[in-house]
């Protein structure tokens, strides 16, 4: 028996070739399935091939001549039908060789493949050996890394909610949180409940607040205040006269003078000179050099002096020149700056302030104007960014009343957004303060 092979890119492809070549005679006999791979393992190639036999049913003269002609060049002749049997043997034969296509996956629609228990794949012992199809490698989908989620990842997001809102720094923000979580991390996966984390977060804040205590115990006998124009520094002067002058019992009263050096400014002068008179204190003026050394001279019993200086302008450098040269009159050992910030100034501005006045070696800070907004968390950004602490803080116009020691408890009153209310603990603590 001679055996043809038909070599086809598919299996369809295969058949169709076969039948086109050799009519109603050719039987297939087996199938090969051959996946070629490319040059070093790159790439693959499919292609079948079907070895078959021809029926020795002769078919007639017209289909024979048109198997033997090439394609393009059959007789179109009308050929006869093979009888039942003839049909049932190229089917069975079919059956036998059909196995599904590894490139399309779709069965031929001519073959009807009988049940799995009828099916018998029968071999000559001279037919050609059929090569197992190379299974399809399915390669399994990696799983998904399990993310484990951060047990303070919902705390930390509601309190940077909430400092925010306070106005702190990133910066800021950034150093709490993390000096909160390495707190918290030997407990893992234990964390806190959302007011306890409040407590914690506030509790740092307060912690990273340095007061100024000595000063307010124990102010210098020199007591300059510098600042910015419009910070309201003529009035917090007239308040700390008040409380270190008027307010205690006479017995803890501290002899106070007031010099001051605006005179530039309109009525600047008239306006210390009334406070002064309201609260029984001398109020002396300094144009110059000489009039300070002056004024400082006839001030030498006092044990407080308050020196309330020329609004400074970082544009007007005539007046920075006068300021420094006026500061540099009193004696250093007991001449302390302290700076007047307004609470009410942008992150930017308060920093640019810092960097203006920082030849004077500030010694701590006065918080001003906190009426005029709801909160302080820039200043309290930059005064633990540069360590600087604060002195005093005032939230109006009337004196002596409007102006706070520093204190945690004042600063805990400023705080927005917490579940607790400060406020109801700084009214407990007021007569403290005062």
């Amino acid at each position: 028996m001679n055996y043809i092979t038909i070599v086809a890119p598919t299996y369809e492809d295969a058949v169709r070739s076969a039948r086109e070549q050799y009519g109603d005679r050719i039987r297939i006999h087996s199938r090969k399935d051959v996946v070629e791979k490319g040059f070093l393992g790159l790439g693959r190639k499919r292609h079948c091939e079907l070895t078959c036999f021809l029926s020795d049913t002769a078919a007639p003269a017209a289909k024979q001549s048109a198997a033997v002609a090439p394609a393009a060049e059959k007789p179109e002749t009308k050929t006869e039908k093979p009888d039942a049997e003839e049909e049932r043997d190229i089917r069975r034969f079919e059956r036998e060789a059909y196995t599904p296509d590894p490139e399309s996956n779709t069965p031929d629609p001519a073959l009807e493949p009988e049940p799995e228990s009828e099916v018998s794949v029968s071999e000559p012992e001279d037919s050609i050996p059929v090569e197992a199809v190379e299974p399809a490698i399915e390669l399994e989908a990696e799983p998904e890394p399990v993310v484990e989620k951060d047990p303070l990842e919902d705390l930390e997001r509601h309190a940077r909610r909430i400092l925010t809102m306070n106005d702190f720094s990133e910066g800021y923000i950034n150093w709490l949180i993390a000096d909160v979580r390495k707190q918290l991390e030997p407990a893992f996966p234990v964390v806190p409940g959302k007011n306890d984390f409040e407590l914690l977060i506030v509790d740092r804040i307060v912690g990273s607040v340095e007061i100024d205590h000595n000063s307010q115990l124990h102010p210098p006998k020199v007591f300059a205040l510098v600042g910015p124009t419009g910070v309201g520094k003529t009035t917090t002067i007239a308040k700390i006269a008040a409380i270190y002058g008027t307010l205690p019992p006479e017995e803890l009263r501290k002899k106070v003078r007031i010099i001051t050096l605006d005179s530039f400014r309109v009525g600047a002068y008239e306006q210390m000179e009334n406070f002064g008179k309201a609260l029984n204190i001398p109020v002396l003026r300094a144009d110059d050099e000489a009039q300070f050394f002056e004024a400082l001279e006839k001030s030498n019993d006092a044990e407080l002096i308050l020196i309330d200086t020329i609004g400074r302008s970082p544009r007007d450098n005539e007046l920075n020149v006068k300021l420094q040269t006026l500061l540099n009159v009193p004696d250093k050992k007991n001449t302390r700056c302290y700076l007047a910030v307004s609470a009410s100034m942008k992150k930017i501005d308060i920093d640019k302030v810092f960097e203006q006045f920082k030849m004077f070696n500030i010694t701590s800070v006065i918080v001003t104007k906190a009426d005029e907004t709801q909160t302080i968390g820039n200043i309290l950004s930059i005064c633990h960014d540069r360590k600087v602490p604060l002195l005093f803080i005032t939230d109006g116009q009337m004196v002596p009343r409007d102006i706070h020691k520093a204190s945690s408890a004042f600063v805990l009153s400023l705080l927005r957004g917490f579940n607790m209310d400060f406020n109801s603990l700084w009214n407990t603590q007021i007569g403290s303060d005062e």
